[in-house]
């Protein structure tokens, strides 16, 4: 996976209020180079309480880029993220 190739930014479209109850993120990836993406959501605070793994879908490709959405309805309104991708198995020879 090239990591550089990875981006998200907690701001704007790729992170934001839906409305009052949802809550959309989005990560770009390398066009081909995952599997699948995974937001993995919890409060910090009481992590093993409240946490939740969301499969994020791709919802648009380019020349160089995939782009993944997922729509979440956190329990608590405070939360944390971070992003899990599965890797493309390439087999040579």
């Amino acid at each position: 996976m090239q990591i550089e190739s990875l981006y998200h930014s907690p701001h704007t479209k790729w992170a934001y209020s839906y409305d009052k109850d949802t809550f959309h993120l989005r990560v770009r990836t390398k066009k081909n180079d995952v599997d699948q993406v995974t937001a993995v959501t919890g409060n910090k605070y009481d992590w093993k309480k409240f946490h939740n793994d969301y499969e994020m879908k791709k919802i648009a490709t380019d020349r160089y880029f995939d782009y993944w959405e997922t729509e979440l309805s956190p329990v608590q309104k405070r939360f944390s993220y971070a992003f899990g991708c599965n890797l493309v198995m390439k087999r040579y020879g």
